[in-house]
């Protein structure tokens, strides 16, 4: 004979179902690609601190389209401190962390190369067997005259000994930084004389495919050996962009990204109570094994 379900299974089918539904709704929000974003942190402020307010909101031009596992175009021709072209797949034979800058850049530019001239010697690698740094100018005005200066600066910046031809300085013209940039998703704009832009290093492996970004203007000396040891073995690592933009929320007055501890603190919250729910339903009480009447 059939077993009517008790009042007991009822209150227990019901907390399954709860408990359920709270975890798919909290899985659903932390893998939505525009989760609870108060802002989009690919989309950089004006380097410039004296843009008129109306640049400093976010702008849907600038910002990162990650091309992870992409491959770099093989005719892209740039030129070097010296002023000598250079085919960048045949420059980049070793693993190599792209750093898209502009030279007369008076802020987030010159912090990015200012904490990289103290970062790159405290790497745990061998420069030119390893890894290196190409930096590359995306204002098609720089010469390779104010990229050589600009190398010779950083190099009277480094705090220990890094051999510099393992860091290049490199310029070109609008065309092949418009091919360079779109293949690495790197969206600008010019604003004056200044630019608006993300602040994102890009990591590439020796055949020219994309591994890595590493986002912000001082990154770990780990998080560089990681992307160039990613990069060595042709290994795509996964995207931090989306993380990130759920922890942080930007400060337009202050022109910085913040943590947002009320969001996080909501999700916490969602997350205890599922977690007591699943307690109560699985956990919380023996269950009894009915004997069939007879």
């Amino acid at each position: 004979m059939r077993q009517r379900p008790s009042a007991r299974d009822d209150r227990s089918a019901l907390l399954s179902g709860a408990a359920l539904a709270l975890v798919l709704t909290i899985a659903l929000a932390l893998a939505s690609p525009g989760a609870c974003l108060a802002h989009d942190p690919e989309r950089e402020h004006p380097a410039d601190a004296q843009a008129p307010a109306a640049a400093q909101t976010a702008d849907a031009s600038v910002g990162v389209d990650e091309k992870l596992g992409d491959r770099l175009p093989a005719d892209i021709v740039l030129r070097d401190e010296n002023g000598a072209s250079v085919n960048l797949r045949d420059l980049i034979a070793v693993p190599t962390l792209l750093v898209p800058v502009y030279y007369s850049c008076p802020n987030d530019c010159n912090m990015l190369l200012g904490s990289l001239s103290q970062i790159l010697p405290r790497v745990a690698l061998t420069p030119g067997r390893d890894f290196q740094v190409a930096t590359f100018s995306f204002d098609e005005t720089d010469t390779p005259e104010l990229a050589e200066r600009r190398k010779n600066d950083f190099e009277a910046a480094l705090t220990e000994r890094f051999p510099m031809q393992y860091w290049r300085f490199l310029t070109g013209d609008e065309a092949a930084i418009r091919k360079l940039t779109q293949a690495i998703g790197f969206r600008f704009a010019r604003d004056g004389k200044a630019f608006r832009h993300p602040v994102v290093l890009v990591s590439v492996s020796p055949t020219g495919k994309i591994v890595r970004y590493l986002y912000g203007a001082a990154p770990l000396p780990f998080d560089l050996a990681m992307a160039a040891t990613e990069a060595a073995g042709e290994t795509v690592g996964l995207s931090v962009k989306r993380a990130v933009a759920f922890c942080y929320s930007y400060d337009p007055a202050g022109r910085r990204y913040v943590f947002d501890l009320m969001k996080i603190a909501g999700l916490s919250v969602l997350a205890g109570l599922g977690v007591f729910l699943l307690f109560l339903v699985f956990g919380g009480k023996k269950r009894t094994t009915r004997q069939p009447r007879p």
